[in-house]
């Protein structure tokens, strides 16, 4: 039995080791790549997060606005239709009132923050309650043919 020796010369080994300096330059490439697409990604994603804390907090500031509305149409009122006539009267622009809810939206680039608020009976202690408060995304509009 002829054992046959495999030799492997110094251009086996030089190849090798550019093989494995070129598999782990690739590697790090990926991962340069892939680190600064999730940077942009969660960049982005915390601009818009910043952008809807933004649209609640206007939301929130025109309930207290309408709050203020609300004290002053109960004083002026003596009872529930007065009351709501009365409120209608002093909604502001963009605020509309249907039955005992009012509505508004908050815009934001392509999405919407829609709010609507239920009006309680006259002489509570709170005048208006969140009945929706929810962000809404536009679709574009697409061409199809």
């Amino acid at each position: 039995m002829n054992k046959r020796k495999v030799a492997l010369g110094p251009g086996a080994a030089s190849l090798i080791l550019i093989i494995v300096v070129l598999s782990l330059c690739m590697m790090a490439m990926l991962t340069q790549i892939s680190a600064r697409n999730d940077y942009s990604l969660c960049a982005r994603s915390a601009e818009m997060v910043q952008r809807v804390y933004e649209l609640n907090t206007k939301s929130e500031k025109k309930l207290a606005e309408l709050d203020t509305l609300l004290v002053t149409a109960q004083k002026d009122a003596a009872d529930m239709t007065a009351y709501l006539t009365r409120v209608e009267e002093l909604l502001p622009e963009g605020m509309t009132l249907e039955e005992d809810r009012i509505s508004w939206t908050e815009p934001l680039d392509n999405r919407n923050l829609e709010c609507v608020v239920q009006l309680l009976p006259s002489g509570e202690k709170q005048r208006a309650k969140w009945i929706s408060h929810k962000l809404v995304v536009d679709e574009p509009e697409d061409d199809w043919e």
